[in-house]
């Protein structure tokens, strides 16, 4: 008998309690998925939303700045905090934190391959210690009655690449679901994600895994769900593309895919994204974060140079809105039929064949 087809969409899984359809998550990025942006995107569809990765040790010590991070909207559900850390019982600590917080599940970050992360053996490089990573996973589901997750890479290099005996392992710690990008820690994001090993992983627990890395559009997505992972977790793609996860959503359901918003929508986004962000951490630190948040939605845009490098003056919600408005402009300028340099005639159509 043949092997039934891999379906052209994740089956999606549980949370919790909650039932997430097609597993549709946005990946927690450093600097990136803010409140603000996180509400964004579950307008559009994402699923399951992830803080921004915070330090164990400096929410175990009630770091002001720290505990910032850790804001949530009532309708965000799932969310889940992201902790990193290498010492178990302040981990544990650090989850007591997060529940209390009232969010609904806590992930430990074992992906991150900046060097002042692993320096202190945090991130990708708890990769090179399945041991202490099993009493870490394990000391924070004692710790507190939240669902326990983990995100991972491949491995630490080429000659480490441990994804899915180290998936098996945190399985057995108490994890409830894996998240998988599929490179090295020393690959950083260069080079292609192996879905390869992001397949094996999958096959490797009986938890659900999700898949990550270089989904960028819905062909790349419909790749990684033919891995068998329950559901993805969109990154860099969806930077400046809260849209993209309505995308994913039409193409898995069957449904017709909407194109990408117009201009004037796009800006309109962008300028609602500020006022948030303003929300969330005042006027003037708030438009310095969406200097860069900002740049990521003129991608293919006309005059996209120019905008981003306007970003770089952002310093009020007015400068937003006259940005927002430059790029209305910008889009209706390119729009226009130029005119004929003089002494020349326009080119007719073709005519139809």
């Amino acid at each position: 008998m043949s092997e039934s087809p891999v379906p052209a969409r994740p089956p999606g899984f549980r949370l919790g309690p909650h039932r997430l359809e097609f597993g549709l998550a946005l990946a927690p990025m450093a600097g990136n998925t803010n409140s603000a942006y996180r509400r964004l995107c579950r307008r559009f569809g994402a699923e399951w939303t992830t803080t921004e990765m915070v330090s164990s040790r400096a929410l175990h010590y009630n770091d002001r700045k720290s505990l910032g991070y850790l804001e949530k909207g009532d309708d965000e559900v799932p969310c889940s905090a992201q902790v990193f850390g290498a010492e178990p019982e302040i981990l544990a600590a650090a989850a007591r934190r997060v529940a209390e917080r009232g969010f609904h599940g806590v992930d430990l970050n074992v992906g991150c391959p900046v060097p002042k992360i692993t320096g202190c053996g945090g991130g990708s490089a708890l990769l090179r210690e399945p041991g202490l990573a099993f009493d870490c996973v394990r000391a924070m589901v004692e710790a507190v009655d939240l669902p326990v997750t983990v995100k991972i890479r491949a491995g630490w290099d080429e000659r480490q690449r441990n994804a899915p005996a180290f998936a098996v392992l945190m399985e057995e710690a108490g994890a409830v679901a894996i998240t998988i990008h599929g490179r090295t820690r020393e690959q950083r994001y260069r080079g292609r994600a192996d879905l390869g090993i992001v397949r094996d992983t999958a096959a490797a627990v009986s938890i659900p895994v999700l898949g990550n890395g270089d989904v960028v559009d819905v062909a790349s997505a419909r790749r990684m769900a033919a891995t068998g992972v329950a559901g993805i977790a969109v990154g860099r793609g969806a930077l400046g593309r809260p849209w993209f996860f309505a995308q994913l959503r039409a193409a898995f359901a069957g449904e017709p895919i909407p194109p990408d918003p117009p201009p004037a929508e796009r800006a309109a986004l962008l300028l609602e994204l500020g006022r948030g962000v303003a929300a969330l951490y005042g006027e003037r630190r708030g438009l310095r974060i969406m200097r860069r948040l900002a740049a990521d939605f003129f991608k293919g845009m006309p005059g996209a140079p120019r905008l981003r490098a306007a970003c770089n003056a952002l310093e009020t919600l007015d400068d937003l809105r006259r940005l927002s408005d430059r790029m209305r402009l910008e889009a209706a300028s390119a729009s226009l039929p130029r005119p004929c340099a003089a002494g020349s005639r326009p080119t007719p159509d073709p005519a139809p064949r």
